[in-house]
């Protein structure tokens, strides 16, 4: 990785940190120019604005998401193991940054409606993805048919709804952040997993 990488990548880490802990209107640029330890001139080479760092970081954190999705599909194509990991990778990551996951959830996005509609055109483009990932499944008649845009933010719904309780950092907290990867994978399967043959049939499905 190329040195202005590696300083682009660590002024994101930092500002994620400060953005957590005090705010996104508190953090100055100044503030994390002191945290990443590089000059307020050198953060701007690589950052116009506080909105830019916050939303580089944003789609640095789907994009990784979308890249451990990736990566087990390569391995195993199977629409199961996709759903499953769509589920999981949350709290995978989770686990090595709780702070910059903070900033995933909309319960902490910034107040401002410009950044949020712009925050949620990022949430979007990841739901959209996870809605191709079901129709692919549909295809392949390895899922049911659903409506998979309103099924990938149930999806992802649910997994931000038991992260927010895991970023509580209680005993409970710590008990949840264990069990929800597989309990969540689990659940998301059973839902969408095909009809047994002669069972009832599922609702048709519906354009995005």
């Amino acid at each position: 990785m190329g040195t202005k990488l590696v300083l682009a990548d660590r002024i994101m880490e930092e500002a994620a940190r400060l953005f957590a802990r005090r705010g996104f209107y508190a953090t100055s640029m100044r503030a994390i120019a002191q945290a990443a330890k590089v000059s307020i001139g050198a953060i701007y080479h690589y950052f116009s604005s506080k909105e830019e760092v916050y939303f580089a970081i944003l789609r640095r954190e789907l994009e990784r998401r979308r890249a451990a999705v990736e990566a087990i599909r390569a391995k195993s194509p199977s629409a199961e193991e996709a759903i499953r990991h769509v589920a999981r990778v949350h709290f995978e990551l989770l686990k090595e940054s709780g702070e910059t996951i903070r900033l995933l959830s909309r319960a902490w996005l910034p107040d401002s409606p410009a950044l949020r509609r712009k925050a949620q055109a990022l949430y979007q483009e990841f739901a959209e993805y996870v809605a191709e990932l079901l129709k692919e499944g549909m295809a392949a008649r390895q899922i049911r048919p659903c409506h998979p845009l309103i099924t990938a933010y149930a999806l992802l719904g649910m997994v931000e709804t038991v992260t927010a309780r895991c970023l509580a950092g209680d005993e409970v907290a710590r008990e949840y952040l264990e069990r929800a990867p597989e309990e969540l994978a689990e659940m998301a399967w059973r839902a969408l997993r095909p009809a047994p043959q002669g069972g009832g049939a599922c609702r048709k499905e519906h354009g995005p």
